[in-house]
């Protein structure tokens, strides 16, 4: 399940204070087009509104047909997972990446989803310096489709496959502000929640990540042994004391 914060009515983010202002997206776990419509009906019923797909599913059950039923129903597609690996230590060579990202972000926009996740893929054999101009240099390629089509790219900051060679580690700064450097509102960071109390493994730039628009996926097992309303929970108490904090930091000063 991924964990979104709702945009304002005029596009801005800011820190919640309910739970009406956190968007949830639930993942699609149908197979095949018979599951696919019980499926949708108890999300409906459930009060989602979003979900997230892998692209093997849209593969197996039909652009279209997938399209038209979330048409019918009024759910969005929240992101499309996976693409990048731009390293090569997920196997496709760097040509190949950036081509299969730029096909991710067009069946992005195809599915009118609002974001893509691309993993940059680890160090590897690379030095740091020239894993990170590689990565740089992918994103890059594909960032004009990303503005263009006008989906977000969500760059996992920590494993987001179970894996340790799909993600990169700057050596000499944190990852957000890695991510930050690319100085693009369509370039966005994502985390994933894992296990019980995932906090704890989690570093305090979470919360910068997030309300900078990117996203926060609970792992199966966080959201069975956390609870999703206990996850959010935190969420809106942690964002809300952090700000309460900036503001009595700001009014110290005058």
């Amino acid at each position: 399940m991924d964990v979104l914060l709702q945009r304002q009515p005029n596009g801005t983010l800011s820190c919640p204070r309910s739970s009406d202002q956190i968007l949830l997206s639930e993942p699609l776990r149908s197979h095949s087009f018979a599951e696919l419509g019980e499926e949708i009906r108890k999300l409906k019923n459930g009060g989602i509104e979003l979900i997230s797909v892998r692209r093997q599913q849209v593969l197996r059950l039909g652009r279209e047909r997938l399209q038209h039923m979330l048409c019918l129903s009024g759910i969005q597609v929240g992101a499309v997972g996976y693409a990048g690996g731009f390293t090569g230590t997920l196997g496709p060579g760097f040509e190949q990446a950036v081509s299969d990202t730029r096909r991710a972000i067009e069946l992005a926009a195809e599915l009118n989803a609002k974001a893509v996740v691309v993993l940059p893929g680890a160090r590897g054999l690379h030095t740091w310096n020239h894993a990170g101009r590689t990565i740089r240099h992918g994103l890059e390629r594909c960032l004009d489709d990303a503005l263009r089509f006008r989906v977000d790219i969500q760059i996992p900051l920590n494993s987001v496959i179970g894996r340790c060679n799909d993600v990169f580690e700057p050596q000499s700064m944190s990852p957000l502000d890695w991510i930050s450097e690319f100085d693009s509102h369509r370039i966005k960071g994502m985390m994933v929640l894992r296990g019980r109390s995932p906090w704890f493994k989690l570093p305090d730039c979470w919360k910068r990540c997030f309300l900078n628009g990117g996203m926060l996926r609970l792992s199966r097992r966080c959201r069975e042994q956390e609870g999703r309303q206990k996850v959010i929970s935190h969420i809106i108490r942690q964002l809300s004391q952090t700000s309460r904090s900036s503001n009595r930091l700001v009014t110290g000063s005058r």
